[in-house]
């Protein structure tokens, strides 16, 4: 068996190997059962299993349980906005969190249950302030609408010392711009999803190509280790320019902005 500090360096290590958070974030519990299940199946090591959720963490406990070995996969739960939130993802055995907001008690939670953090933040304030409360990762959200790539990049300039995470609704076909632009991993919902219940091989080869485009990450992704983005981003202007030769997001990635939050 291990332990809370094991498998806290371990979802690090997946995070390292196959940099993609798949997001789970549904109407029902059963498609969200669908979805996680597409998610594992594909090779996506670390599914998260938001609130918004009906049951999530009924869903959380289930998966664990059809899991015949520890991870990976990993099974952690989003939208984790408040402290009793997170005690309850906890209590469900959920192996990191996911928070879309700046939130000094998830923080503390996560740190005295030593799991791994991914703490939501936007402005230069508020990630160096996700930074300083311990989180393993600072996701960026949400990206598209200030700019996707450009804004990270910019962002980047003076914090690339944070480790950050791209998030909030784009397509597989913008993740080498993020990358580009210093992000480290990239939590994707709807996207990877979109067909899954009726083009099941076409929805694993979309995975598998997006897995192929985010990684491995370049920094070591070790539980509290420098998870900082590669040396030498480039510029905003320039990352501007890549993501205008990526295109525009794809009508998957568009349906994503407004599938997928948090």
């Amino acid at each position: 068996m291990t332990t809370t500090v094991d498998t806290r360096a371990l979802v690090a290590r997946s995070l390292r190997l196959r940099p993609i958070i798949g997001v789970v974030r549904t109407a029902t519990a059963a498609e969200a059962a669908r979805q996680a299940e597409t998610l594992l199946e594909a090779g996506i090591e670390l599914v998260e299993i938001t609130f918004s959720v009906p049951g999530a963490t009924a869903l959380v406990r289930q998966l664990l349980a059809a899991r015949t070995s520890c991870g990976p996969p990993w099974i952690g739960m989003g939208t984790v906005t408040t402290p009793e939130r997170a005690r309850q993802a906890l209590d469900a055995g959920a192996e990191f969190l996911v928070s879309p907001n700046v939130q000094a008690a998830v923080a503390e939670a996560a740190r005295r249950a030593d799991k791994f953090l991914v703490m939501g933040a936007l402005t230069p304030t508020e990630i160096v302030a996700a930074h300083a409360l311990g989180a393993d990762l600072v996701k960026v959200y949400p990206l598209p609408p200030v700019g996707g790539p450009a804004y990270l990049a910019t962002v980047r300039q003076p914090l690339g010392d944070v480790p950050m995470l791209a998030a909030g609704g784009f397509g597989i076909d913008d993740i080498p711009a993020y990358r580009q632009a210093g992000a480290v991993a990239f939590g994707i919902g709807f996207p990877l999803l979109a067909g899954a219940e009726v083009q099941p091989e076409a929805v694993r080869k979309r995975i598998a190509r997006a897995l192929r485009l985010a990684g491995p990450a370049t920094a070591d992704l070790s539980g509290g280790a420098d998870l900082s983005g590669p040396a030498g981003v480039s510029s905003a202007a320039g990352v501007a320019t890549a993501s205008g030769a990526a295109g525009v997001a794809t009508a998957a990635g568009a349906a994503g902005s407004r599938e997928e939050r948090a």
